[in-house]
């Protein structure tokens, strides 16, 4: 099935129970025990639902698959609206109500008083950035309603959560890597040759009009404008071009990769590597170009975000980065290609510059 990069999919809908969690985003969480959903309920005043206990025997909150529905006033699914805020419910230990909200935030006592007359029988499980809080509604006892809000107005409301599943979908940018965990008939024709310092660039990037080298004083800014350093092989990629376009977009994803393209992944989004000037750390772009709520919200969730550096990208969807988390920055680091969709998911790994560089491939779909 053809597409491209712009269009937006649907991968899933409708999860049931077993279904709702992203397994693979959960790696290492824990299951929530009796004592502590006892201690929850204690807490908020309340009584979990059957499902949400059993939602929680398998996890205390983490990363959710589908987590958006169809918009109410768009046919287009790029304005699909997150019914869980950030794709990712928290922990019973930090569920609170409304009513503990407005207190902690000193807001005034109405403040909550068009989503509920009693705001400490709404009980927040998810928040986003904007103000979308996902709550449960105890105001008219029994089994609580679903109910999204942006914390001035109820924006959807469910009995239950059979309905609240039903909406749910997964959405994403097509890609081929992802379209082919769906299509496994799509296949990739790969050169079987590795790149070299001499072909690796193809010509320069959207932003130059000539494909010129970098100097050893461009590389010493940027190191220490970034306070990083960078792998050797890359600076001597540098010293031939200035970032650009490349046609070595390719990693397999297993050791003996077959030649369906759920082998491989496109690991240089758009087949273009940033310029010394355009280099920057995820935590840079956040602030840059969501403002400091964004790199608030990028730093509580990804320690260390200050140490992933950029090197290609497709909005912020694709990255490309070099990982200086765990060795520091003036040490050798792993090379990661991440998608982010409510949150950062390694794809590929590299242990260091010259692995991922043998790694990879030009190839054309088939």
């Amino acid at each position: 099935m053809g597409g491209s990069v712009l269009d937006w999919r649907v991968y899933g809908r409708g999860p049931s129970l077993d279904t709702f969690w992203d397994e693979e985003g959960n790696l290492g969480r824990a299951a929530a025990s009796a004592d502590d959903i006892a201690a929850a309920q204690a807490r908020l005043g309340i009584e979990l639902p059957p499902w949400l206990r059993s939602l929680y025997a398998r996890y205390d909150g983490g990363a959710v698959r589908m987590a958006r529905a169809a918009s109410l006033h768009s046919e287009d699914w790029i304005d699909a609206d997150w019914l869980v805020p950030r794709a990712r419910l928290l922990p019973l230990a930090q569920w609170f109500s409304l009513a503990q909200l407005r207190q902690r935030e000193d807001y005034r006592d109405d403040a909550f008083a068009a989503l509920a007359a009693d705001d400490s029988r709404l009980i927040a499980i998810a928040v986003g950035e904007d103000n979308g809080t996902l709550c449960l509604d105890y105001s008219a006892g029994g089994e609580p309603r679903i109910v999204l809000t942006d914390q001035r107005q109820r924006l959807r409301e469910y009995p239950d959560h059979a309905a609240f599943l039903a909406e749910l979908v997964e959405i994403q940018y097509w890609n081929p890597a992802l379209q082919a965990r769906h299509d496994p008939r799509q296949r990739l024709r790969c050169d079987p040759r590795p790149p070299s310092l001499d072909t690796f660039w193809r010509g320069p990037g959207y932003w130059a009009e000539a494909a010129a080298p970098a100097d050893e004083a461009a590389l010493a800014a940027a190191e220490a404008r970034l306070g990083l350093r960078l792998p050797a092989l890359l600076r001597a990629l540098y010293l031939r071009q200035d970032g650009g376009s490349t046609a070595f977009e390719w990693a397999p994803l297993r050791r003996q990769p077959s030649r369906h393209l759920y082998d491989w992944e496109s690991v240089v989004p758009d087949g273009t590597v940033l310029a010394l000037a355009d280099l920057r750390t995820l935590a840079d772009w956040a602030g840059d170009f969501q403002g400091r709520d964004a790199l608030y919200g990028f730093v509580r969730n990804y320690a260390g975000c200050e140490r992933l550096l950029i090197l290609a990208s497709h909005n912020i969807e694709w990255l490309l980065c070099l990982d200086y988390r765990e060795r520091g920055p003036q040490q050798e680091p792993e090379v990661v290609y991440f998608e982010y969709f409510g949150e950062l998911v390694a794809n590929y790994r590299a242990r260091d510059f010259h692995r991922f560089f043998a790694d990879l491939r030009r190839g054309e779909l088939e």
